[in-house]
């Protein structure tokens, strides 16, 4: 680790949007090479570590000092990362999973000048709103909070009375939360937009998202049904999210004609690099519905609206608002059905 007499910028990261959106506050905050720690804190899966390791090399994040705390010595380096850390000064602790009590260690435990809150897709908006209303409940339990002490880690530091959110979201800021919009500039000059390949038929792609509970595959089928129905005679392509599962997707989605892709990349880099060329762009409430129309505004967007998982989303009107602020289509889900108090009724 740097010098300790050099104050540390510590960036904590576990998902590709989280890791995109500290490289996006590393630029806006003026965070150089010799002053930033970054932590890649247990990935969940081999395909995220993968993502992960592809936009740090892409977003300039080499010769920058980085720890993998990886599921498998986890304990191990997170004791080693408290003790280097303790002998820090950290200016500023920027934090991707807000509602993660691996994420919290770090923003409870050590002290920092400022504690600044990066996007961690929809979630975000959610932690928002629980700001104002419950304020910041803690998700660290007592037992944990005793391992982490044998480490060297004591859970003690209360969190600023404002909190500092660097978001892409059109969020508000309030006498709680003070909030900082940006526009992918490092994305955009990192990724430019390949030529589009004309001789290809335009495809229809659909963004995968592992929510919903015992109604997720349900819906889903109903939505590619939906969208298969819209577009008869275009190629459709559903475009798996990392957590999803390609055995589970080919058995529910078999009797339809779409081919069922992983990237392997953010759907955002995908869409800039690959050269194809897009029709449109379906999702019930993939956080990529957003930034995709954000980042390329020519490409039609379209939100499903859909009864049933809906009544699941929490803030669903306001982030259906925000999607329409940038120019996200809707499209609603016929026969949908919305349960309620035991019984099911057929959406309009």
């Amino acid at each position: 680790m740097s010098s300790a007499a050099i104050p540390v910028n510590v960036f904590v990261a576990s998902t590709p949007l989280q890791l995109i959106s500290c490289s996006e506050a590393r630029h806006h905050y003026g965070c150089s090479a010799e002053t930033t720690l970054l932590v890649i804190a247990r990935p969940d899966n081999r395909e995220t570590e993968e993502q992960i390791e592809f936009l740090a090399e892409a977003l300039g994040w080499q010769g920058i000092e980085t720890i993998y705390l990886k599921k498998s010595s986890f304990y191990l380096r997170l004791g080693a990362v408290a003790k280097s850390l303790s002998r820090r000064k950290i200016e500023r602790l920027f934090i991707g999973n807000k509602s993660s009590w691996i994420h919290e260690v770090f923003y409870r435990g050590f002290d920092s000048e400022q504690l600044i809150f990066v996007d961690d897709g929809l979630a975000t908006v959610t932690y928002y709103h629980a700001i104002h209303e419950e304020g910041i409940a803690s998700r660290i339990s007592v037992a944990k909070k005793r391992l982490l002490r044998t480490m060297g880690i004591r859970i003690h530091r209360v969190v600023p009375d404002v909190i500092a959110f660097f978001t892409f979201f059109p969020l508000q800021s309030s006498e709680l939360v003070q909030v900082r919009v940006h526009d992918f500039p490092v994305f955009r000059r990192t990724f430019k937009t390949s030529a589009r390949d004309s001789s290809q038929t335009p495809m229809v792609g659909f963004l995968g998202q592992p929510f919903g509970g015992e109604d997720r595959l349900q819906q889903l089928k109903l939505q590619i049904q939906h969208v298969v129905e819209r577009h008869p005679d275009s190629r459709v392509v559903y475009f798996m999210h990392r957590k999803e599962s390609r055995e589970e997707l080919e058995k529910l989605l078999a009797e339809f004609p779409l081919e069922i892709r992983q990237a392997g990349r953010p759907i955002e880099v995908e869409v800039a690099l690959s050269g194809e060329s897009y029709l449109a762009f379906y999702s019930f409430a993939s956080t990529a519905l957003f930034t995709l129309k954000k980042i390329f505004p020519e490409i039609r967007v379209f939100q499903i609206d859909d009864a049933a998982l809906g009544a699941r989303l929490p803030y669903y009107d306001e982030i259906r608002s925000m999607f329409r602020s940038v120019g996200v289509e809707t499209t609603l889900l016929r026969g949908s059905r919305l349960f309620e108090a035991g019984r099911s009724v057929q959406s309009p």
